[in-house]
């Protein structure tokens, strides 16, 4: 008998987030430093923590990826519906929506 958590998804990039270089802390937002992304930094209690990100994007099961990698999973997916001169292997919010 197989359990619907026995079958393997596709792996699909869902949102825009940032991860903190100081303490490894992830923050998401439909876009990059949008109201609700700039909202949740503003509410941190290390609001320093934040001068210093890596922008990228989450998976379905939470997991920070790249710009690079996020690119190759949407990609994969068929999730970037618009391409643009600059995107040159790195995902943008723009590739998606």
């Amino acid at each position: 008998m197989s359990c619907e958590c026995d079958i393997k998804r596709e792996q699909r990039v869902v949102c825009s987030a940032i991860k903190s270089k100081v303490s490894g802390r992830i923050i998401c937002g439909a876009r990059h430093f949008d109201k609700i992304m700039l909202s949740q930094i503003t509410h941190s209690e290390n609001k320093a923590e934040w001068k210093e990100v890596e922008q990228g994007f989450i998976d379905q099961f939470g997991t920070f990826l790249s710009r690079k990698e996020a690119f190759e999973i949407a990609n994969n997916a068929g999730q970037i519906i618009r391409r643009f001169g600059e995107d040159k292997g790195v995902l943008y919010s723009e590739n998606l929506y």
